[in-house]
């Protein structure tokens, strides 16, 4: 497949090298056009279709136009990006390119590394209620080890908060929609000194009544919407290159539980009770999937603070900067595990996270060949455990206490060099220590915490990094190749329950990446193709085995490879219409895999399907002076996909569509607009996440939202 598409790539190079010089005669105004994307994917900024890296950006007003309001949702518009849930959207778990764990213990980390403004957030609980007032969203795919760190085997996601303009400003937008549906955000801006010193305050609140419906009388519906966030930006700048911007961040969540669609596994899909979980026990009739009958109606409760600190001096040659962070926040998500009115298996999922970094770096300036980055990177984290399992109406109760502290440096240098005016080297390495330990770690009444063994701890040293060549064969036409290094630090088994032995620390996972993409525009830019196709050699995946309740094991797949391939592209045949679409392919399989004394040699990846599809469509005609009328439309198909890596059948989901819309009017002062949307017109039920407990006999899936409608009204100061 590489070689066919390197074939390719040559082919469609020379045929936009030729489409773009002769749009290049025909007009010299277009050289720049609204199709210019600026990204700070090499931690500068730089245009979209000069970075050899595979990157998808949603910009604020992609954001506004999707109705994309959480960062479960940016799939939407993401080829080779899948997210999952057992929780509820502030607990995003992200598989990108098919590199994915399964991992949704507390004290767990992703191969997707998340970032919000260049800090890296390690407790995913601690961002999801983030996703306002964001200048845009960076998808970086493949291995990001060099600028980003480790924890980036799979990529990374930027989340950018809108830069303060130093002028005054404000934009306040209300919503309703179904199961009463309300949302308040905005955001406003207030300089306190002309040029100089400014203040940005903006928040978010949302909430709804459950769109998971429990039956049982005594009981309340679940999976509603219930999130407060707020953010306070102080900016300064002066005449001597100097500027520093301070972000405090505060987010509360108070969700009910998940409404789980829980399936038994035994005969006639009962569980350890003898009860069939999708049968309503008051009148035996099936339920939908969005129904439950369920004993104990959860909570969900996180609170979360913080604040980013970003220092820029420009010396002239280089300009230093400093980007410092301190996140503090609480977790509790109490959960009906079995999904049925028997109380059969009932769990505490409780977390206490800090989290704290430091990036210093030097960045040169100029436009002379050589472009350098080079840092130090400091991020410590401390984890506190406590979860309680009841089993068997409380015959069985289990509570796991534990402290994890980890804590990684790094020093990192990348670098181009601009060869001649067509050709570009490029290559970074990043060094990396990582240490972590468990302490005090016990579960009662099982694991006294003075068992005579060692808590497990581990060090390690990896180098990442990356090195590729770039052609430019006309101004909007590259063609790239590379080779990165990815690596995931050691992680520590946070289902262990009943044997000491599953308290392990899993081995890093290390990847291979080499990959090639072409980059073009063509018709005046009007016309953008991008497309990359890679592969993959993983070593030492790591991923939760679930053998049972109590034995849960943390493992290192043997050996996978992945080969996959990506195209991007957007038309604008006329103002004000653009189409634009995304699709990725893979091949996601174990190559070398042993588990319970199975060969799984040959089976799929986990959360890998063959292929995505993203489609959209924009349309707006002028109303007046500044007024608007705007059409929105976005679909995704999904293939099928396993969430364990038996592939056994229950842990098979189908493939899916999802489609959304959304009017809007902006009237003619350009003060006021007035929108309609919809969400899920397909009335998606796939699950989107799947886990089993051999001990109950159940099967734990998530589903989407159901089809819902809303409207909002949008005012600008």
């Amino acid at each position: 497949m590489i070689k066919q598409f390197l074939a390719g790539t040559v082919a469609l190079s020379a045929l936009a090298a030729g489409a773009a010089s002769a749009s290049a005669q025909e007009t010299q105004s277009g050289a720049y056009s609204a199709a210019d994307i600026v990204v700070t994917a090499r931690k500068r900024e730089e245009r979209l279709q000069d970075v050899p890296i595979a990157v998808t950006v949603l910009s604020g007003e992609t954001l506004s136009r999707a109705r994309i309001d959480s960062g479960t949702e940016i799939a939407r518009q993401t080829p080779n990006l899948r997210v999952s849930l057992l929780g509820d959207e502030s607990q995003p778990k992200f598989s990108m390119r098919g590199i994915a764990s399964s991992e949704f213990t507390l004290n767990s980390i992703s191969s997707t590394g998340v970032f919000f403004d260049e800090v890296y957030v390690g407790a995913p609980h601690l961002g999801g209620a983030q996703m306002f007032d964001i200048e845009r969203v960076e998808v970086l795919r493949g291995p990001q080890g060099t600028l980003f760190g480790k924890n980036t085997t799979a990529g990374a996601i930027n989340f950018i908060s809108r830069t303060p303009k130093f002028r005054p400003e404000a934009e306040l937008t209300a919503g309703y929609g179904e199961q009463d549906y309300m949302e308040l955000r905005g955001a406003a801006e207030v300089p306190l000194i002309e040029d100089r010193l400014t203040i940005r305050l903006a928040g978010n609140f949302a909430h709804s009544d459950g769109y998971v419906k429990n039956l049982n009388p005594a009981g309340r519906d679940l999976s509603n919407i219930d999130r407060t966030a707020g953010r306070l930006t102080l900016a300064y700048k002066d005449d001597n290159g100097f500027d520093a911007t301070l972000r405090l961040f505060v987010i509360a969540n108070d969700a009910r539980a998940i409404g789980a669609i829980n399936t038994g596994l035994g005969p006639g899909g009962t569980n350890a009770y003898g009860i069939n979980p999708r049968i309503n026990p008051f009148t035996g009739d099936p339920l939908t999937r969005h129904q439950v009958a369920t004993d104990r109606s959860g909570e969900i409760e996180v609170r979360g603070k913080g604040g980013y600190l970003t220092l820029n001096k420009d010396l002239g040659p280089v300009t230093v900067t400093s980007i410092s962070s301190w996140i503090k926040g609480r977790f509790l998500n109490t959960v009906d595990a079995d999904g049925t009115i028997a109380d059969l298996l009932h769990i505490d999922f409780a977390s206490e996270n800090k989290e704290i970094s430091q990036d210093l770096r030097l960045t040169t300036n100029g436009s002379g060949p050589i472009k350098l980055i080079a840092g130090l990177y400091y991020y410590k984290d401390d984890v506190d455990i406590d979860t309680l399992y009841y089993l068997f109406s409380g015959a069985a109760q289990l509570r796991q206490l534990y402290n994890q502290k980890r804590r990684s440096y790094a020093a990192y240098i990348d670098g181009t060099f601009d060869l001649s005016e067509m050709i570009s080297v490029y290559a970074g390495i990043r060094y990396t220590d990582d240490k972590g330990k468990i302490n005090d770690f016990q579960v009662v009444p099982i694991i006294p915490v003075n068992a005579a063994y060692s808590f497990p701890r581990y060090h390690d040293k990896e180098p990442t990094g990356r090195v590729g060549v770039q052609f430019k064969l006309s101004q909007d036409v590259m063609i790239y190749g590379q080779y990165a290094h990815g690596y995931r630090s050691s992680a520590f088994n946070g289902g262990a329950l009943t044997n000491p032995a599953d308290l392990n620390a899993a081995r890093p996972e290390k990847l291979e990446a080499y990959e090639i993409g072409l980059k073009s525009q063509f018709l005046d830019r009007r016309v953008t193709f991008n497309a990359t196709a890679f592969q993959y050699d993983f070593s030492d995946q790591q991923f939760a085995n679930v053998v049972g309740i109590g034995n849960i094991q943390l493992v290192n797949a043997g050996k996978s490879r992945v080969k996959g391939l990506e195209i991007e592209t957007s038309v604008r045949p006329a103002p004000g219409l653009q189409f634009s679409a995304g699709l990725g392919l893979l091949d996601a399989k174990y190559r070398k895999l042993l588990l319970n004394g199975v060969d799984l040699s040959g089976n799929r990846m986990i959360e890998a399907p063959k292929y995505t599809l993203n489609l959209a469509a924009d349309y707006s005609v002028p109303v007046g002076d500044k007024g608007e009328l705007s059409l929105h439309v976005d679909a995704l198909r999904s293939g099928a996909q396993f969430f364990q890596a038996t592939n056994a059948p229950e842990f098979h989901v189908r493939g899916f569509w999802d489609l959304n819309g959304r009017i809007a009017l902006r009237e003619p002062s350009g003060r006021f607009e007035f929108a309609i949307y919809g969400k899920n017109l397909t009335g998606n039920t796939v699950e989107t996440g799947v886990q089993t407990d051999p001990s109950t006999l159940t099967r734990f899936a998530t589903v989407p939202y159901p089809r819902r409608f809303g409207a909002e009204v949008t005012a600008r100061f």
